[in-house]
């Protein structure tokens, strides 16, 4: 079917265009007066992410502001804001709600959450583009109510909002505080501990104590190896002076050669031993003279024997006097090193129980500032939410729309009775031009008759009728 042949049904068939729209927009205009009245009350809301922490000043974290806005929709269109609302209008009690909650329940649902339920299925929040600005919108039949219950659901949002920030805080405070409890037991028991470990070590502070043992232990130790050194020359001085007696050369040891002393007296034996054999060659061995120069050699000779044997017990006994202060220097050694060790194991034990309060004590101080700001963020009733424009009652109600449903209707209407009237044209199809019958019967079009002319109004008589000149098909 073309566009021609469809407008010539069309104005053939104008009756039902004309019928049809005026009857739809008759039962759509109809029906928005029959229609209860709906009132829609808008409140704005301000919903601003914060930027820093209003009781440390540190920056927050960042959230990417569609994430922030829809999650703060989420909320307002949530049933524990809706509860609160519920709660605040003390609607459990309207007889109104429950009589409608035992009709659809039969009380088969806690009433408290069916009201919030019902309360979310007329509200409405639409955020606006390219700014932080969010509207929350409720419908009801009262404008009244409606505005009402819109300021409702705005102040149990700003509400909620604050309890969400405050309620952690606030069990994050009771965590701290049971935990500063604990941490301040192990703060005072590092520090008995420490305490108690210098009492019983008699250390105050062994830093100084331990660098003038230490500078004490080298000097012993210098004073050790010269010990050493001494009680070796004593031993080897000792073990020459007996060799040399025993090999009868005595001379030859400096303790022996050094001695003046007892070089005078070899001296004054030579010259007697000199005198006795000048005295054998002129006189007898029983001559007076002999005696006497042989008496005198013998006093000499046990005089020397006497002072080598008084050389031999000094340097004896100046060997065992070093070899017993080389024993003591070492036994003071080897004390001074216990001492040292002691004293030194005594001061990385207290440095490291001195670590341990200073651990101790940083961890407590950490976690009693967290525990100040948790306490003051806990204690921060204010949000970042903020009431923009009130609701008021709406003064003319959102739906039904008359006047857009009267359009409707009428547009309804016309596409109805166009539908109509191509339906009613396939069921009995009519002749309307020439081409008609070409396209349905397939028969050649010789001539058409042009249309009679309209009758004048006031003329009689048979029309004027003229000659009909036939429009040949070129076929």
């Amino acid at each position: 079917m073309t566009l021609k042949q469809l407008l010539r049904l069309l104005m053939a068939r104008r009756w039902v265009l004309v019928v049809v729209p005026l009857v739809a927009c008759a039962l759509a205009l109809g029906l928005s007066l029959v229609v209860p009245k709906t009132y829609v009350a808008s409140t704005s809301m301000v919903v601003e992410s914060k930027d820093t922490d209003p009781v440390t000043g540190n920056p927050a974290p960042v959230q990417l502001p569609g994430t922030y806005l829809n999650t703060q929709i989420d909320i307002i269109a949530s049933r524990a804001v809706a509860l609160k609302v519920v709660d605040r209008y003390k609607l459990v009690s309207d007889p109104s709600l429950q009589a409608h909650f035992m009709e659809h329940t039969q009380g088969l649902a806690p009433i408290r959450e069916w009201i919030a339920d019902w309360l979310l299925r007329y509200l409405e929040v639409i955020p606006s583009r390219n700014s932080n600005v969010v509207q929350i919108t409720y419908a009801a039949s009262d404008p009244a109510l409606a505005a009402e219950l819109a300021n409702g659901f705005a102040d149990a949002y700003v509400r909620t909002s604050i309890e969400l920030r405050m309620v952690p805080a606030r069990r994050q405070a009771l965590w701290f505080d049971e935990q500063l409890v604990g941490l301040r037991k192990s703060l005072e028991a590092a520090q008995r501990k420490l305490s108690d470990f210098q009492q019983s070590n008699s250390l105050v502070t062994t830093d100084g104590r331990l660098d003038v043992e230490t500078a004490k232990l080298a000097g012993m130790a210098a004073e050790a190896v010269n010990a050493q050194a001494a009680m070796s020359d004593a031993q080897t001085r000792r073990t020459q002076l007996r060799n040399a007696l025993g090999s009868q050369r005595s001379g030859e040891v400096p303790d022996i050669f050094g001695n003046a002393m007892l070089q005078n007296l070899r001296s004054e034996l030579a010259r007697k031993e000199a005198k006795l054999a000048e005295t054998a060659q002129h006189y007898g061995k029983n001559h007076p003279q002999f005696i006497s120069a042989s008496a005198e050699v013998n006093a000499l000779r046990d005089k020397l024997d006497t002072e080598i044997e008084s050389a031999r017990g000094a340097v004896g006994q100046a060997a065992e006097m070093a070899e017993r202060r080389s024993q003591e220097v070492q036994r003071a050694l080897e004390a001074q090193k216990t001492r040292v060790l002691e004293m030194k194991r005594a001061s990385d034990e207290r440095d490291v129980l001195t670590r341990e309060v200073e651990s101790a004590q940083r961890t407590y101080d950490a976690a009693t500032q967290r525990a100040s700001t948790v306490r003051l963020e806990s204690q921060l009733d204010q949000g970042f939410v903020a009431v923009l424009t009130p609701a008021t009652p709406p003064l003319l109600p959102a739906r039904p729309r008359v006047l857009l449903n009267s359009v409707a209707g009428l547009v309804f209407g016309l596409l109805l009775a166009a539908g109509f009237a191509v339906i009613a044209e396939l069921r009995v199809r009519r002749v309307r031009a020439g081409a008609d019958i070409e396209e349905a019967l397939g028969l050649v079009l010789l001539a058409e008759l042009p249309k009679p002319p309209r009758r004048k109004k006031g003329v009689t008589g048979p029309p004027r009728t003229g000659l009909l000149v036939p429009k040949l098909n070129p076929g």
